[in-house]
């Protein structure tokens, strides 16, 4: 795929809903590479650690200011059951990020008695936490597509992806993604400069940035939930109102994926994905968002490295 053009899209204009009625702020014909600028998790208003309440989204609203996304990125020729294929080439991170601590949000509660931010700087590859200094681990917590019919906050996820929050949407990832709609409508969003499996506090290392992507339409190839894959891993995920759904909802998309690839009958995808696989926790932080897990299997066992 050699001499692409190379796409921009800057962040002057970002959503906070994912909705297929917005109008495209790009039109591409895949496969096509696109360069996306993204805002922080507050839209660039968090500049210092004082305006954390200034800034603070409303999740009484029905589309909390939060996890802006740029786009939408139209699609030509995507059409419902296909999936978008989106490879991740590359994140350049702005110079500082921030994180949060608030009393009721959180896996731990009531730390702090109002919320508070701390402005990380971001250099040479390195997070600088007060007098600690730790590597950056660039990933993407929000990418989507359109759902049929109402909009959905981009703090949310689901089967059109949108806030997963998962650590493997990293550079060198393809990430696929469901078409419903026809363009497809792609938003992309809410980088991390590094944030744990869990993002117990409720948020990583909120940064802006600039993500360079390859997007392509797999014809026909459109799955219930959005899954992703590297080199060495399938990876499936999925959320829910507790662990325990969104779990299962990620080994039996797993377990259909496997059967798919290797011949399995269920019964033998399900004690497989027990043997080899592991689910990981993408985000549960007690909040108003669903848990967000993930199901990674190694394709170098039983012969699942692909081409």
């Amino acid at each position: 795929m050699a001499g692409l053009k190379l796409h921009q899209l800057g962040r002057e204009r970002v959503s906070y809903k994912i909705d297929a009625s917005d109008p495209p702020l790009l039109e591409i014909t895949g496969p096509a590479e696109v360069m996306v600028e993204t805002h922080d998790a507050r839209t660039g208003r968090l500049k210092r650690a004082e305006d954390v309440m200034l800034s603070a989204p409303d999740f009484n609203d029905a589309f909390p200011k939060t996890n802006p996304a740029t786009g939408p990125i139209r699609v030509v020729g995507a059409e419902p059951g296909d999936a978008l294929s989106i490879d991740v080439l590359g994140i350049e991170l702005d110079e500082y990020g921030f994180l949060l601590a608030k009393p009721d949000f959180g896996l731990v509660r009531n730390l702090v008695n109002h919320p508070i931010a701390k402005i990380l700087p971001v250099r040479d590859g390195m997070i600088e936490f007060d007098h600690l200094r730790f590597p950056v681990r660039p990933m993407i917590g929000v990418m989507a597509t359109a759902p049929v019919g109402a909009a959905i906050g981009t703090a949310y996820c689901g089967r059109h992806g949108g806030n997963m929050d998962n650590n493997r949407i990293a550079i060198g990832t393809r990430v696929h993604l469901p078409v419903r709609v026809p363009g497809a409508s792609f938003y992309v969003g809410d980088v991390h400069a590094a944030m744990g499996d869990g993002e117990v506090s409720g948020t990583g290392v909120e940064i802006g940035a600039r993500v360079h992507l390859r997007i392509q339409i797999v014809k026909g190839a459109a799955r219930d939930w959005p899954w992703m894959e590297t080199p060495d891993l399938l990876i499936q995920a999925a959320s829910a109102k507790t662990y325990e759904e969104a779990s299962e909802i990620a080994v039996r998309e797993m377990m259909a994926l496997l059967g798919e690839r290797l011949n399995l009958s269920p019964p033998d995808a399900f004690m497989l994905v027990s043997a080899i696989g592991d689910v990981r926790v993408n985000q549960a932080c007690r909040s108003p968002i669903d848990v967000s897990v993930r199901v990674e299997v190694p394709k170098l066992h039983a012969g699942l490295r692909t081409a």
